[in-house]
């Protein structure tokens, strides 16, 4: 495999379905600690957490795909530069050095949750799906102004 063009995907669980994220906008992988509740947020929001003295909204990525909330403590925390998210998962299942041609593109439906998804990829016999950092924030800032209003 050509290291220059393989990119590297964080998989994890959640409700038993693997989902993938690159590994360029993953900080750190953590066990959950305290949750600080907020109020007047969308249901898969479930609080705010604190890593080295930086608040990251904890984001129940079960209850935000497929309205079942987890009882995961495990998060991923995004890099700031993406945004202040961790996202609540069962567990780490693997790393993978993927080209860009294994991943499979995903049709868009307008206003689905499923445009969070915008990939998946065969991974050792099961599908694996990747998850869009840009249309997960752009869902989640959309409910907060729906909240708000």
């Amino acid at each position: 495999m050509d290291e220059n063009t393989a990119e590297k995907y964080l998989i994890f669980t959640v409700r038993n379905k693997r989902y993938a994220l690159p590994s360029k906008t993953i900080s750190e992988v953590a066990v959950l600690e305290k949750i600080f509740p907020l109020p007047l947020v969308p249901d898969y929001v479930c609080g705010i957490i604190n890593r080295y003295s930086v608040p990251y909204a904890l984001i129940d990525i079960s209850t935000l795909l497929h309205n079942d909330p987890s009882g995961a403590q495990k998060v991923i925390v995004l890099k700031e530069h993406v945004d202040k998210l961790a996202l609540l998962i069962d567990d780490v299942t693997d790393i993978a050095d993927l080209l860009p041609e294994a991943l499979i593109k995903t049709e868009q439906e307008e206003n689905s949750v499923s445009n969070a998804i915008n990939a998946f990829f065969e991974w050792k016999g099961s599908h694996v799906l990747c998850l869009d950092t840009g249309e997960l924030i752009s869902r989640i800032q959309q409910d907060f102004e729906h909240t708000g209003s």
